[in-house]
């Protein structure tokens, strides 16, 4: 999913001819903490609400400020995953994005890419979440999509994250039932471990009782 998809419609930016107090006016009616400075089309950078704050006079001119304004954009043909990496890295309310020709064309907030993740994740849509611990070297998604798909049920999303000190890895990956009773079956007989399961209708301390039954009954 592109940035340029979920830009903000709310208009966030300053221009270098307003003055501090209409932009410390504008970090109060948006709640956050940064906006971009826009001259014309031209993105000139970034300005802080501690930067405004600073400032010795509100009736100041954002030009006649006496410091350099942070140049982070991204470009609205990347992905919103960079997107997620620069929030996290920067710590900011926003990002301001621009075109191809270098044109300002808005920015994604926080909200926006919330709900752009979601989204991208299927977290919209109703069905279980299975989450698997595995060797890393046992990773295999296409052998894991093949046993869940041959239960009549579709993937949505997946995700890999790396157990903190170990070489495992937990695997999560969400479908399109809630009954996945067979799913999980099918897993267990071919030794994956199923670490925790949500949105399934029953508790997660089910999770070994249900495995044991099913022992039980191969067993018969």
């Amino acid at each position: 999913m592109y940035i340029g998809e979920n830009l903000s419609t709310r208009y966030s930016e300053v221009r270098p001819t307003d003055t501090v107090a209409l932009a410390l006016d504008k970090v109060n009616e948006l709640h956050v903490h940064q906006l971009p400075v826009v001259k014309g089309k031209e993105y000139l950078g970034l300005i802080t609400e501690e930067d405004l704050l600073s400032a010795e006079d509100e009736g100041l001119l954002i030009q006649d400020l006496k410091f350099t304004f942070p140049f982070i954009y991204l470009f609205d043909y990347q992905h919103i995953y960079d997107a997620l990496q620069f929030l996290e890295t920067y710590q900011f309310d926003l990002l301001p994005i621009i075109n191809k020709q270098k044109e300002y064309v808005g920015v994604l907030t926080q909200k926006d890419l919330l709900r752009a993740v979601n989204q991208t994740l299927s977290n919209q849509d109703k069905g279980a979440i299975i989450v698997l611990e595995m060797e890393d070297r046992d990773n295999s998604l296409t052998h894991v999509a093949h046993i869940i798909e041959s239960e009549n049920t579709k993937i949505l999303s997946t995700g890999v994250r790396m157990i903190e000190n170990s070489t495992k890895v937990e695997l999560t990956i969400k479908v399109n039932k809630n009954n996945i009773s067979s799913v999980l079956a099918s897993l267990w007989r071919h030794d994956y471990v199923v670490k925790a399961t949500f949105n399934d209708g029953s508790d997660q301390d089910d999770i070994q009782d249900r495995y044991n039954l099913l022992m039980n009954y191969l067993n018969i």
